[in-house]
């Protein structure tokens, strides 16, 4: 499928048509449990932390978040930590809801095999492309671009970063109305890969041209994804479609 793509777009360029191919960028180009995993630590590591909960800080010598994690109950379930201490619960959430969703932790993000080549080969195929992100400017804008320019994601004046302008936006809305303004272009077509379903369950709505392919990692549970909609789990050119 991901050939099929490439061979579409190189297609549409040589007729010189418009192109867009559109990714998430949390658990779809970026395998964020890393992340996860790093600002658990650094909760644990903390000296007030380790005096207020000695008993829950001394579990987290067998913390290990897994792709498949949304967010951090399954990390500390798995350490022991059942979550029968409110107190110390209220404390970690705050502390992951606080620096998850901020510029500090990104640069501990990995990439799911085949994420980067297969965006430069979008690229040089002839698409225009956007990273269109949940994420918000004032917390996560200037990391969020400082790790794709790391790790050499194509930017340009057709490959440009998506995200949303205030954090109280809703995902899905914001993410339906991009699409929305992008017919305006006259793209002969437009993809968009993305984890979370209640985002496609959406879009499907509005915009059902858009063709979307599920990356099925791990999303948060709000939604199933639309029936018959191709399924990914990286973006290596020779996996099977599922």
């Amino acid at each position: 499928m991901l050939s099929e793509i490439l061979t579409n777009i190189s297609q549409f360029t040589t007729q010189g048509k418009k192109s867009l191919v559109v990714f998430d960028l949390d658990s779809t180009l970026f395998d964020v449990s890393p992340r996860l995993q790093r600002i658990l630590l650094d909760f644990a590591a903390q000296p007030l932390n380790q005096k207020r909960f000695p008993q829950q800080v001394a579990l987290f010598k067998n913390i290990k978040t897994l792709q498949t994690d949304w967010g951090i109950q399954g990390a500390l379930q798995r350490a022991g930590l059942d979550g029968h201490h409110p107190e110390f619960q209220d404390a970690i959430r705050e502390y992951w809801q606080k620096n998850f969703f901020s510029n500090h932790y990104l640069q501990f993000d990995d990439l799911y095999d085949g994420a980067l080549e297969f965006t430069l080969a979008v690229n040089n195929a002839g698409a225009e492309i956007a990273y269109l992100t949940g994420r918000d400017i004032e917390r996560m804008g200037e990391g969020s671009l400082e790790v794709l320019k790391q790790w050499g994601f194509p930017l340009h004046d057709k490959a440009k970063l998506i995200l949303k302008p205030h954090r109280s936006m809703d995902d899905a809305q914001f993410k339906t109305d991009y699409f929305i303004e992008a017919d305006k272009d006259n793209y002969e077509k437009i993809y968009f890969f993305e984890n979370e379903p209640v985002n496609l369950v959406h879009l499907a709505q509005f915009c059902p041209h858009v063709e979307m392919i599920f990356f099925q990692s791990t999303h948060a549970g709000k939604a199933q994804p639309p029936e018959n909609l191709p399924r990914i789990m990286n973006f290596l050119l020779s996996q099977k479609e599922s």
